[in-house]
């Protein structure tokens, strides 16, 4: 039975490359991913070069189980979740890495921050986004900004042009600026400032390295 066999063939194919998304018959987890770490953080690269982002996350979800105290794999992994709208699981993600990343690791203040920006500007957990704010290191920029983007949601929009500023004159980091000036044209699109909108904007889509944030201002800018 030729065809039988070929189809066969197809079947066992297919099911050994989706082996490290959800297993074939329910017989293999991720968790048995036999590939070292790095081979997998190469894979989920290459898809995100290619836009496979949904794909990409599960491919850091496999890192994550290979070494769950690795920062990176947490924040690469929701990134990829924020840039397709999975907000929710993002959150998720965060949290998790919360519980598992050392506070020492240098990752951990980021994710307090982007857990705090995607609790704020999508799911609408401003008590949540204000605890975390409490719990970053005084005077950060993420500590700026966190504050800044919540007086921009409670409408004290000057206040928050001035802890934008200040966070400005101390950041070095191209998306990081990117990040903030995004902050600083949605307070310039309340206040109907055209000529600030549109030169915060310009730098932002310019400069942004996030997929997050890549999607906020694309979103923006589609406004």
């Amino acid at each position: 039975m030729p065809a039988l066999r070929s189809i066969t063939s197809l079947t066992l194919i297919l099911c050994t490359a989706a082996l490290f998304i959800s297993g074939c018959g329910g017989g293999v987890s991720i968790k048995n991913d036999s590939r070292p770490v790095e081979e997998v953080v190469s894979q989920a690269e290459l898809l995100i070069k290619q836009k496979a982002y949904a794909a990409a996350a599960d491919q850091y979800q496999v890192a994550i189980l290979k070494d769950s105290t690795v920062g990176q794999y947490y924040l690469r992994r929701a990134e990829v979740l924020e840039r397709i709208d999975h907000d929710k699981e993002a959150r998720l993600t965060y949290e998790r890495a919360l519980k598992a990343v050392p506070e020492e690791d240098p990752s951990h203040l980021q994710l307090m921050h982007r857990l705090a920006l995607v609790n704020a500007n999508h799911l609408y957990k401003i008590e949540e986004a204000e605890d975390l704010l409490l719990r970053m290191p005084e005077n950060s920029v993420e500590q700026i900004d966190l504050a800044a983007f919540l007086y921009y949601q409670s409408s004290q929009f000057e206040l928050s042009i001035s802890l934008l500023n200040k966070a400005l004159e101390r950041v070095t980091d191209a998306d990081q600026k990117a990040l903030l000036l995004y902050h600083a044209a949605l307070i310039y699109v309340e206040l109907g400032d055209q000529k600030n909108i549109f030169g915060s904007l310009f730098y932002s889509i310019n400069n942004a390295e996030h997929l997050g944030l890549i999607r906020d201002i694309e979103q923006l800018w589609q406004e």
